[in-house]
């Protein structure tokens, strides 16, 4: 697990000391998991997003990637928001069960879909290593997750979730000023919007 974040306003701010981020990686996934109302509200949200995704599709595969993978970004925007990590014990098991029904349910589409999350999380890990502090590798996992699961769709997601974080960082330096400069906000909410929405308005 990585700290995944974009700063409000300079790309180059300092990431986390390594020690920090070490000792953040080594958190069992169970110290990170919503409690109280907040898993209420996660647990409800999932229900939801299981229900319609079936609604919208029927009995055909994409229902059953909607199944795993609108669940998923709400549990990890959770994490994310609280947290600021994205975990592997989540997103790597999700793209396999991802990949694995894609495979099943549509495997013309398959390759299109791999390289489409291969697109994406590339692009993420590269920006990444340009802007130190900015993208982390959870965001670069959770890119490929979202690739592999919507295929040509992804485009729509990204820009969904780069317009999402432009008007969280807007309105942070709107109401808070010169001091919100280093504040960071976390990336895997507004990815996890943009992949439920490109998921469902398709």
């Amino acid at each position: 697990m990585s700290a995944e974040s974009i700063p409000v306003s300079e790309p180059g701010a300092q990431p986390k000391p390594a020690s920090e981020s070490a000792e953040s990686e080594r958190r069992p996934l169970s110290e990170l998991l919503p409690t109280g109302e907040l898993l209420m509200v996660v647990a409800g949200a999932a229900v939801v997003a299981v229900v319609g995704s079936f609604a919208r599709y029927g009995l055909h595969g994409r229902a059953f990637v909607g199944a795993v993978f609108c669940p998923t970004l709400i549990l990890l925007a959770a994490i994310d928001l609280k947290h600021k990590l994205l975990p592997n014990a989540i997103i790597l098991p999700a793209s396999l069960a991802v990949g694995l029904i894609v495979a099943a349910s549509t495997p013309g589409d398959f390759l299109s879909h791999l390289a489409a999350g291969a697109a994406l999380g590339g692009f993420f890990f590269l920006f990444g290593a340009l802007f130190a502090g900015s993208l982390g590798m959870g965001d670069a996992k959770l890119g490929f997750l979202l690739g592999l699961a919507l295929g040509a769709r992804t485009l729509g997601a990204t820009l969904i979730a780069f317009a999402g974080l432009l008007v969280a960082a807007l309105y942070i330096l709107a109401s808070r000023g010169a001091s919100a400069r280093k504040d960071t906000i976390p990336f895997g909410p507004f990815l996890a919007l943009g992949g439920i929405l490109a998921f469902f308005l398709h």
